[in-house]
């Protein structure tokens, strides 16, 4: 810590504040600067720099000098790797027929930590250049919580495997949407928030303020660190109702491996897709869900034997551990957010080393856990079917088979019999015969149990069209 002597700097920095209205220590840093560059020219003297240094908020990380070059480029490097090696599977896959544009999402995530820290190599040449220190930390805050937005649409699928009913209604997606929006006015918060206090000079009050701001959005941001996990806890604290059960759901079933070598056959989601003009109405309007081999659910195809086990423990593994390193993450800098302390105050958990552990190490674990557990093939839900193949209408078929109609009845033209009028027994005379003892009418209950089971099974199908989405 340093001493809080009234030195040179200390008097000058005195006259300017008092030359400015009287404004916090430590906000308009930079018209301090370009107040600096008009008294003494290009170059500040260290001391004044120091100084103005020690007295900026303190910042998760601290403020950055020339021991900060070297670990800021080992994290360019493997970024910029991670980066590649997600739009190189998001190549392959799309040669294939197989989209899964969370892989680019990942690839943009990638970049953006290139980007910040690349700003704070920069940063450290020059520490008096103030928008390079504020794009450093924009590009250092956001990409986490925009890292959380992906791994809570890859809970949102699972949630959806575990219950399509409830994960294909609108009430559902509509609360995601909602929660998605919040999260980008937190970004805005916390941008706007974290950025003013350098840019113009602040009284007390107004600083004091602009802080509190920053302490909510990080208790936010820690929260919505754990909406991925929340999401899945409650997807299996409930389990299935008759409804899901019942429903049809439509899985790439041409996935047959999780394996980090292994590649969907070309063009087979293509041919999956052309399949479903054979199938009826009930078919094409399945609920879209991830793969996997052990479900309670109506496929519209069933599974080979050739298939291998295609659980999703590891993938629940995924999501909980990448949610529980951000979250560190996240508790860390709200520990420094919450002291409000200088920067030559600044407390342990603050340090550089900490920083670079939370968001550089643990995210490049996760990123590398992602793409060796191939989550794109894990948590590939089926693209929207074609529209020349939604707008095909065709009769809702019965689960039971149906008797072929005679010539003489086809050329009637007569209509299609009802789901109801498919389910009477076909009767004639002789079976109200009942001259010989023993002989009863039909029985019909037998018929109306198989039709009220059938029917109850086309009526899980919810009115809200799932296919509208496209995430």
């Amino acid at each position: 810590m340093v001493s809080h002597e009234y030195t040179a700097a200390h008097g000058l920095m005195q006259l300017l504040i008092a030359n400015n209205n009287g404004p916090a220590e430590g906000t308009g840093i930079k018209e301090n600067v370009e107040q600096a560059h008009n008294l003494f020219g290009s170059i500040i003297p260290p001391a004044l720099v120091k100084y103005n240094v020690e007295t900026q908020n303190a910042l998760f990380g601290g403020y950055p000098d020339h021991k900060d070059v070297a670990p800021c480029a080992v994290f360019i490097a493997a970024f910029s790797i991670i980066a590649i090696l997600h739009v190189a599977l998001f190549t392959i896959n799309y040669s294939r027929g197989h989209y899964f544009w969370l892989s680019l999402a990942w690839a943009f995530y990638a970049v953006c930590r290139v980007i910040g820290f690349g700003f704070r190599m920069k940063w450290a040449f020059d520490i008096t250049e103030t928008n390079t220190g504020i794009a450093n930390e924009v590009f250092l805050i956001v990409p986490s919580i925009i890292f959380v937005s992906f791994n809570l649409i890859l809970a949102q699928r699972l949630f959806t495997w575990r219950h399509p009913v409830g994960g294909s209604r609108k009430l559902f997606w509509n609360t995601m949407f909602a929660l998605y929006f919040i999260v980008v006015l937190v970004i805005i918060m916390t941008i706007v928030a974290s950025a003013v206090p350098y840019l113009y000079f602040l009284s007390e009050h107004a600083f004091e303020s602009y802080k509190n701001v920053v302490k909510v959005s990080a208790i936010l941001i820690i929260l919505y660190s754990l909406t991925s996990v929340a999401l899945i806890a409650l997807s299996y604290f409930f389990k299935p109702t008759t409804k899901d059960e019942n429903l049809y759901t439509y899985q790439p079933w041409w996935i047959e491996s999780f394996s980090p070598l292994y590649f969907p056959r070309k063009n087979a989601a293509r041919e999956a897709e052309e399949t479903f003009m054979k199938r009826n109405h009930n078919h094409r309007h399945a609920i879209r869900v991830i793969a996997a081999t052990h479900h309670h659910y109506n496929m519209v195809e069933g599974l080979t034997n050739e298939r291998g086990n295609l659980t999703h423990n590891l993938s629940l593994g995924i999501i909980c551990f990448s949610t529980v390193l951000i979250f560190v993450g996240a508790i860390m800098r709200s520990i420094i957010v919450f002291s409000g302390v200088q920067n030559r105050d600044m407390i342990s958990s603050g340090d550089p080393v900490v920083m670079y552990i939370c968001w550089g190490l643990f995210e490049v674990l996760i990123n590398v856990m992602y793409i060796v557990g191939r989550v794109d093939l894990r948590f590939y839900r089926p693209d929207i079917l074609p529209a020349k193949v939604r707008e095909i209408i065709t009769a809702e078929q019965s689960i039971f088979a149906s008797h072929a109609p005679s010539r003489a009845a086809s050329a009637t033209h007569s209509p299609a019999p009802s789901l109801a009028e498919s389910y009477a027994p076909s009767v004639n005379s002789a079976d109200f015969n009942f001259s010989e003892v023993g002989t009863m009418p039909p029985r019909y209950s037998d018929y109306k149990d198989r039709y009220d089971d059938d029917k109850e099974r086309l009526d899980t199908f919810t009115e809200d069209d799932e296919s509208e989405f496209h995430f």
